[in-house]
């Protein structure tokens, strides 16, 4: 895009040449327009005359936890930096998925962290689930898979936090 217009503005500077750059339309917006209004009608028309599903507080409680796992991960600092999805070394070949530096972010970089955030909330909840039935034999595996859950993954995030500041001392696991 800028390139282009760095070009005419220099072509227009030196030979006093207007030349009209002429961009493409972009339909990402009616596109996402689209598609938000072809899931709402859906989900009206599937649901019919019953929108009880608006009321019942786990419709909320998972939609704000998408929403914050995607705001706590750096998906709106990539939407406004347009950051790239991956690194591919020239040299080697290899593709990086987290960038080593701390002042920089890949897309699939927070993706990951979305990913482990949310099986760390979803250890955290088994946990806090298990001991509502006590009776239930399983409700013992459930808050030990939970903790294992919650520190393995609390583990890879802190690696992850390591790579990317280098100095950091704590580790858990890895």
């Amino acid at each position: 895009k800028a390139v282009v217009s760095t070009q005419s503005t220099g072509v227009k500077e030196r030979a006093e040449v207007v030349i009209e750059v002429i961009r493409p339309p972009n339909y990402t917006n009616a596109i996402l327009l689209g598609v938000f209004l072809f899931a709402v009608s859906g989900t009206l028309l599937l649901k019919g005359n019953s929108l009880d599903f608006l009321y019942k507080w786990k419709y909320w409680a998972i939609t704000s936890m998408f929403i914050m796992f995607a705001m706590t991960s750096g998906q709106m600092w990539l939407h406004i930096r347009g950051a790239p999805f991956a690194h591919v070394d020239r040299a080697s070949g290899r593709t990086s998925f987290i960038h080593g530096g701390s002042n920089m972010m890949f897309v699939a970089e927070s993706y990951i962290v979305a990913v482990v955030n949310g099986i760390i909330c979803f250890g955290f909840i088994l946990m806090a689930d298990a001991p509502k039935d006590p009776n239930n034999p399983n409700s013992k595996y459930m808050a030990y898979g939970g903790l294992g859950l919650v520190v393995v993954f609390f583990s890879i995030l802190l690696a992850i936090f390591r790579l990317k500041h280098r100095a950091y001392p704590y580790s858990l696991l890895f």
